[in-house]
């Protein structure tokens, strides 16, 4: 059996944990914080810097593993931030992603040759920038955004309206898989029917059983198993990606 998020069979419970903390670099307070909200949903750590200067101070104290920042900054460049960074043997390895309201696509060809990791244009888009993360930080990336979470769930038969009657719980989601947290996971490669609801409407699917863990394994020593979707329709799929958009981007305005 294979799976187009291998982080499942990995270990489906541990979100973004591989990265400690993620260095944001911006002079612009809104995308500060509309940045930094979506990344502190997706479960990274996350420490902010108004300026280039600001930022190598924090380096100084502890590396970073990832450093996203705005071109545009008072007096040092997130160009120079960049070239400073790529130049210096203690930094050279931290990919940088630049996340810019600059258009020009001279300044895209410089970053890159200069050794960013993906140059994003603002406004801040969710796939596009958890993509590009995974992509910098992650020997397997992941393909889909992954949520932390906590929905009740019945695996292998009908799910009740009533949560508090569940025992069974999603503390993940994505739209491809999921983590159910239960004392009791079903055996490896078992394919089963799976209820979800989502936002008061009923979601059925089949998942195959990818991992199982036991009481205090992974990061968070919960019990429970990954799944990933084997049979799902397209507009339960798109239910669940809409999901999982709204939750990260609630009270978010982008633009």
């Amino acid at each position: 059996m294979t799976t187009d998020d291998p982080a499942y069979k990995q270990d489906p419970q541990l979100p973004n944990k591989s990265i400690n903390y993620a260095l944001l670099v911006d002079g612009y307070v809104r995308d500060l914080f509309t940045t930094g909200m979506i990344l502190q949903r997706l479960d990274y750590d996350v420490f902010i810097a108004n300026s280039g200067e600001d930022a190598l101070k924090l380096i100084e104290v502890a590396l970073p593993e990832l450093v996203i920042t705005e071109l545009s900054l008072n007096n040092m460049s997130g160009l120079e931030l960049l070239f400073q960074l790529k130049h210096a043997p203690a930094t050279k390895d931290i990919p940088v992603i630049i996340h810019t309201a600059i258009g020009d696509e001279k300044w895209e060809d410089h970053c890159r040759v200069t050794g960013c990791a993906a140059f994003l244009r603002k406004p801040v888009d969710l796939d596009e920038l958890y993509s590009a993360i995974q992509r910098a930080t992650e020997d397997k990336p992941r393909h889909y955004v992954r949520l932390r979470t906590l929905l009740p769930v019945r695996v292998g038969g009908h799910l009740s309206t009533d949560a508090a009657a569940s025992v069974e719980y999603i503390s993940e989601l994505s739209e491809n898989g999921i983590f159910v947290r239960t004392l009791t996971p079903r055996p490896v490669n078992a394919v089963l029917p799976v209820n979800i609801i989502v936002n008061s409407l009923p979601i059925k699917l089949k998942a195959v059983v990818v991992r199982r863990v036991s009481i205090g394994q992974g990061l968070f020593k919960e019990p429970g198993m990954g799944m990933q979707f084997v049979e799902i329709s397209d507009p339960h799929r798109e239910m669940l990606r809409n999901f999982i958009k709204g939750q990260i981007m609630r009270d978010i305005n982008p633009t």
